[in-house]
């Protein structure tokens, strides 16, 4: 492909690690039997949330529905927060780097909450001068929509856009929108994808 115009990088296990068991560990569940009774309720609750069809408060009063009032709000938000630690290593220098050369975007499935950690606590953030959250736009990647609104608000076609990420369905979804879907694994196997493409 010739050089692209537009790169969109991914936040969780790319920017920031990201660690969804860390929230149950955190609560005090150690195995899948003991999750088990909660874990639709708790998936359904950060669905709609990622969504925005939730604010903050709304999801931790489901995330009480969903326990039965077992925990208390601060220790579920301890929990929630509890997911997102460090900024992954190289990965700030990598983003500055492609933004000082082309058109660079944040692209996450995120909600209020977490988006308000990262946006302190992530670097690379800082460098990426448009953000677009699921929790904004009101759909959530893999859906097709997701990567449409994208590409309409950037104005740009799909076939000069790179797309990272690191679950596969939601490359594979980037490629169905026509996209060049790269799925992340180490930032120097990313640098080298993306100096095959003269973007660095």
């Amino acid at each position: 492909m010739k050089k692209p115009s537009l790169v969109l990088f991914d936040l969780g296990n790319v920017l920031v690690k990201f660690t969804p068991e860390t929230f149950w560990q955190i609560l005090g569940f150690r195995d899948k039997s003991e999750k088990a009774p909660y874990t639709n309720g708790v998936s359904e609750a950060a669905e709609k949330f990622e969504c925005g069809t939730i604010r903050t408060n709304e999801f931790f009063d489901e995330l009480e529905r969903v326990f039965g009032n077992r925990f208390r709000r601060e220790h579920l938000r301890r929990a929630t927060a509890s997911v997102l630690t460090d900024p992954i290593p190289k990965m700030d220098s990598l983003v500055s780097r492609v933004a000082q050369r082309t058109s660079a975007a944040l692209v996450s499935n995120t909600n209020e909450f977490h988006y308000a950690y990262c946006i302190n606590a992530v670097p690379a953030m800082k460098m990426l001068p448009k953000h677009y959250l699921s929790f904004k736009l009101g759909v959530m990647k893999p859906n097709g929509e997701f990567y449409g609104k994208v590409l309409s608000k950037e104005k740009v076609k799909a076939e000069s856009t790179v797309f990272i990420d690191d679950v596969e369905t939601n490359v594979n979804g980037a490629r169905a929108a026509g996209m060049t879907g790269i799925l992340f694994t180490t930032p120097k196997d990313l640098e080298n994808q993306l100096n095959s493409f003269r973007i660095l």
